[in-house]
């Protein structure tokens, strides 16, 4: 099984959440979620700092959501219309999107972060609005702010359940990088089988 020495958890830990972090924004079948609440156990033993994994967080989420949003901006509804034609699952995300910002304005950004579905959506839709940019990225802050520090908070609160469930899956021959990587495929084996649904549901 994949082993991860632990001098490379306080070496590595934040620069493997930027990375995690970017790629699932930037769309790649990857969670984050569990890896920040990883984090977070780590943080609570004293090996990792804080706020070394908050700006890493912090820091690809941006990035991510910077050049969806850009690209928004550049290609405006064709863009969209490509992303609403990749699978039923992205468009239903985009008329979600479309109809809470229509409602509450570019408060959505922030709270898209907790919705299933729309944190990927949200960016490059916005980017076709007239939500000025400072405006998105004021929002998007403050939403991963609040989305970073409830995971790793999360496993700080719960490092010694996680300690255990390590023990358990050690004493299996097998590791947390095990886990994250079971966790990673089971997404991305979930979001191509939304992907095949159909568009139209109305037939069935």
């Amino acid at each position: 099984m994949i082993q991860i020495p632990p001098s490379a958890i306080t070496q590595w830990g934040a620069a493997a959440v930027f990375v995690n972090v970017l790629l699932t924004r930037l769309g790649v079948p990857l969670p984050s979620a569990p890896l920040l609440v990883f984090a977070g156990s780590v943080i609570a033993s004293g090996q990792l700092s804080f706020w070394h994994v908050m700006v890493a967080a912090m820091g690809g989420a941006l990035l991510g959501d910077a050049v969806w949003f850009s690209a928004g901006r550049l290609y405006g509804r064709r863009l969209v219309g490509a992303l609403s034609r990749r699978s039923y699952a992205l468009d239903t995300g985009m008329r979600t999107t479309s109809e809470l910002f229509g409602r509450h304005g570019a408060p959505i950004v922030a709270v898209s972060k907790f919705v299933p579905g729309l944190g990927l959506v949200t960016p490059p839709l916005m980017g076709t609005t007239q939500v000025a940019a400072l405006v998105f990225f004021l929002w998007d802050a403050a939403g991963i702010v609040l989305w970073a520090a409830f995971w790793i908070l999360g496993g700080a609160l719960f490092q010694r359940e996680l300690h255990v469930m390590l023990g358990e899956l050690q004493t299996h021959g097998a590791t947390m990088i095990d886990l994250l990587v079971l966790l990673a495929l089971l997404v991305w084996a979930y979001r191509l089988l939304r992907r095949r649904q159909p568009r139209d549901r109305a037939g069935e």
